[in-house]
């Protein structure tokens, strides 16, 4: 089996690593890739780099440019809409793989046997940093196959993993286009019920700390996305046990990233659902209205989805092709 594998990488302003990502990807083993990459409205000479790229590769390359700067998710969005791969696999700008990544990958899929693929949805894999492992350990040691969900609601998996998913169960399930950056769990967790392969070998380089990297540090910013993918994360997990205390707090954060998002209580309703029920949340409304009047007057709230809403309304996409056998 040799399926095209679609790689993404979103980028914003950091030309100055594309070069890397690009090394990583020509120096692969395996050869049938295309990279997709999107420049989320960079002002820098991410443009013209992404060109020179382009022009000497030996593999696909596309690129859909921004007119504006729109976020994380939408960039996204649009690269999984254009993959056309059999697998996703996403490789940030200030990420590179390794020569073998992609062909243990591909190896580690045909290793499940044919007929039980159905219940699987990909691969993850080790990544490194300059630290070390970027996850915590393990529950065990070799090859092993498991759920998203379990590896972080059972086990407790902490840090970044790769992924290598299919890119169908990607397609169908995009991020919400409602703020700059919308936390992957709105995506992983619903398609974690599905069965994965757990790869243990370091396939991934990481580098933290980069120039525009994105940290939920304490800062309440991204909160129209951070309240939609809690909203969704709990209900896709809603079959994993919590405790009384845990609840409240979910409920209580996700109620003052509604108000810093300035999201209508009847939609803040909608969307956090069968979560809990309605007068238990609405309970809670006068707690979460202090908690964000502390977190304005300590001068922690940025409310990015006024840009975003801004920029939505101006943003178009052009798209351009390069390399031997790219498609049109």
């Amino acid at each position: 089996m040799n399926p095209l594998i679609s790689i993404l990488t979103p980028t914003w302003n950091r030309c100055a690593y594309l070069n890397r990502v690009w090394k990583g990807l020509n120096e692969q083993t395996y050869k049938n890739i295309e990279w997709i990459v999107c420049d989320d409205g960079s002002t820098d000479d991410t443009a013209a780099t992404l060109r020179e790229l382009g022009e000497k590769s030996r593999f696909p390359v596309t690129i859909i440019t921004a007119s504006v700067h729109i976020g994380k998710a939408r960039m996204d969005n649009e690269a999984v809409k254009l993959a056309g791969g059999e697998f996703i696999l996403w490789n940030d700008s200030d990420d590179y793989l390794l020569p073998l990544a992609i062909e243990r990958l591909v190896g580690a899929w045909n290793s499940i046997p044919q007929t039980n693929r159905d219940e699987y949805v990909g691969i993850r894999a080790l990544c490194a940093s300059q630290w070390g492992i970027a996850s915590s350990p393990l529950p065990r040691q070799g090859v092993f196959d498991t759920t998203w969900n379990d590896l972080a609601e059972k086990v407790k998996l902490n840090g970044d993993m790769l992924y290598f998913a299919k890119s169908g169960a990607l397609k169908d399930h995009p991020f919400p286009e409602v703020d700059f950056v919308v936390p992957e769990s709105v995506v992983w967790t619903s398609i974690g019920d599905l069965k994965v392969r757990i790869w243990p070998e370091v396939l991934m380089i990481k580098e933290y700390q980069a120039a525009n990297c994105i940290s939920f540090s304490g800062k309440m910013e991204y909160n129209r996305g951070r309240a939609y993918a809690m909203a969704v994360s709990v209900r896709n997990l809603r079959s994993y046990p919590s405790d009384l205390r845990t609840r409240l707090w979910r409920s209580l954060t996700f109620l003052r990233y509604c108000i810093h998002g300035e999201l209508p209580m009847r939609d803040s309703m909608r969307l956090w659902g069968a979560n809990s029920p309605p007068m238990a949340l609405l309970s809670l409304l006068p707690l979460a209205h202090l908690l964000a009047l502390k977190d304005r007057l300590q001068g922690k709230v940025k409310q990015t989805h006024r840009e975003f809403l801004a920029a939505e309304k101006d943003v178009q996409f052009t798209t351009t092709r390069f390399g031997q056998g790219a498609r049109l």
